[in-house]
Order: structure tokens, then sequence, then C-alpha cells
């Protein structure tokens, strides 16, 4: 059966308080929808960033938590990123609100498949800012910079120098309610001070850093012994004595 007002003296009286329900539930819809707030910043060269934002249920309907990603790509240059972040939106009848957001930093030092590295970050969902945590500038942004640095060591499986990556700073502390509309400028640099991986197994001299081959005697770096012992590596296809020079 179709329900149908014929009478033009209902209708007239009907039609304004069905358009303000129907104007309402869209704007309930819209301002969730709405809710989002902007992560960006800087990115050294050969260096990718993908930010994963976890959502949960907040209104107490059968619905399951959910992830968004988002990811800038591997680019030869620097570069700079930016991605818009929802902070809530609707999946069916659930509101979903976000719970945090996961950094992953990733770097490639050379063209094979195996250089490449990565470290974690992430920017924590709070009520109330820890003690000493920066907060947003009246201008609606919170700057920070974060800080990586490449550690080396003789790689196990190719015997050649890999690396690993590790970045400080690499996160913030958001309030909730705060987070709407506002901007997290995030710049990562990259440290010109490499270092071994490993404290102890090589030895920093004039020329640069020697892997020392300890009291065993094996292929890989080892604690270094008084007097020191050092063995050769490989890099790029040559053998070397010393990092990251090569020949000393």
């Amino acid at each position: 059966m179709r329900f149908s007002i014929k009478s033009p003296h209902l209708r007239a009286l009907l039609w304004p308080g069905l358009l303000g329900l129907s104007l309402s539930a869209c704007s309930s819809l819209s301002s969730l929808a709405g809710e989002s707030f902007t992560l960006e910043g800087e990115l050294p060269a050969n260096f990718s960033l993908k930010a994963q934002a976890h959502y949960g249920v907040a209104n107490g309907c059968d619905g399951r938590s959910q992830a968004k990603s988002f990811e800038s790509g591997f680019q030869s240059d620097p570069q700079q990123y930016r991605f818009t972040i929802p902070v809530s939106y609707r999946e069916g009848l659930c509101e979903m609100r976000l719970a945090r957001v996961g950094l992953f930093i990733h770097g490639r030092y050379g063209d094979k498949d195996w250089q490449k590295t990565y470290d974690n970050g992430g920017l924590v969902i709070v009520e109330k800012l820890p003690e000493g945590a920066p907060a947003f500038q009246s201008d609606g942004t919170l700057t920070k910079q974060a800080e990586c640095t490449w550690l080396f060591q003789v790689s196990k499986l190719y015997l050649e120098i890999s690396k690993l990556m590790s970045c400080k700073g690499a996160g913030a502390h958001l309030v909730r309610n705060e987070l709407p509309g506002k901007t997290v400028h995030l710049d990562f640099t990259l440290s010109s001070d490499e270092r071994p991986y490993m404290n102890g197994y090589w030895l920093k001299t004039n020329l640069g850093w020697k892997p020392c081959t300890g009291r065993w005697g094996t292929k890989f770096e080892e604690l270094c012994t008084e007097p020191p012992h050092f063995r050769t590596f490989e890099m790029n296809g040559l053998e070397c004595t010393v990092y990251p020079n090569c020949t000393e």
C-alpha cells in the first residue's frame, strides 16, 4: 500500500516537520563524517611513511574495530606528506571513534630488495595530556620533529653491511575532544652520524668504524678484545676494512 497526502492543506502542515526531521538526520551524519584532523610534514629522500588509524565502536552497537591506512610511498628526493584522518565516522548504525594511529617509518639504503628497514611511532589518543606533553598552539597546530639514525651491522644472511633504523620522537599525545580540525605537523630528519647496531662490536678510529673478530673468529662481528682484532666485510661488492669509506 502506498501512502500519499492528497490534501494540500495537510501537506502544508506536515511538510515543514518532515523537512526538519530530514535535515536533522543529515546534519547528524555529516557532523560525524566531517570530523577529521590533518597529519603532515616532511620526509627525507628514500623514506616512506604509513599511518594506520585504528577505530573502535563508540555507541555500543554490534560492530567491530576497524582500521584505515594512509601511505606516502618512496621518493628519491625529500618529500612532503599530508594525510586527512577521520576522528569519527558512521559505519551503518555504528559510530566509529579514533583510538590510536600507528606510524611506520620506512627507509631504503640501497637498490637491493633487502636493503630496506623501518621503525615505529604513534599518535596516542588521550582524554588529558600527560605532564610535559606539548599541546596545540592557538592557531590549531602541533609541531614536532623526529630524528632517525641508521644503525649498521654485518648481515648474517647476506654477509654484507645491512642497516636498521632508530627514530626518536616519532609520535605525540593528542586530546580527543580537541582533535577535530587540528593539524599535527611531524617532520622526519635523518642524522648524518651512523653508528653500530651493537655497542662494543665495532671500534671507532680516525678513518671510520672497524668490526672486531673477538676471541671466536667467526665471520660476524664480535665483542672487541684488548688488544682488538679486526675482520673484513663486504659492501657494494667490495671487500672492506672500515665503514663507511671501505678502505683505509
